[in-house]
């Protein structure tokens, strides 16, 4: 098997990671100034979206390289973080 450089797919989980955080730490901030459950499964739910992306970049680049690993952990903290989004967005009360 060839082992392929991605840098830019690099670049792009790297920028996941800094919006992604930037994303879960006012989530986390709003939760904090409302106590609402519904924003804080927010907050939960971009952190697993965003941890998809370290976990995927931590498993390429310092374990196997094996790409199906890395899109099936990366897919699986997706559909979680999404999943809580969802529950949050159910539960906000409008």
């Amino acid at each position: 098997m060839i082992v392929m450089d991605f840098v830019y797919l690099d670049i792009a989980q790297a920028l996941i990671l800094v919006f992604g955080g930037i994303v879960v730490y006012y989530a986390g901030k709003a939760y904090g100034k409302t106590r609402s459950q519904a924003m804080f499964f927010l907050a939960v739910g971009f952190a697993f979206v965003t941890l998809g992306a370290l976990v995927a970049g931590v498993i390429y680049n310092f374990g196997a390289k094996d790409l199906e690993a890395v899109i099936t952990v990366q897919a699986y903290c997706q559909a979680v973080g999404f999943l809580m989004i969802v529950y949050s967005l159910a539960r906000a009360k409008g």
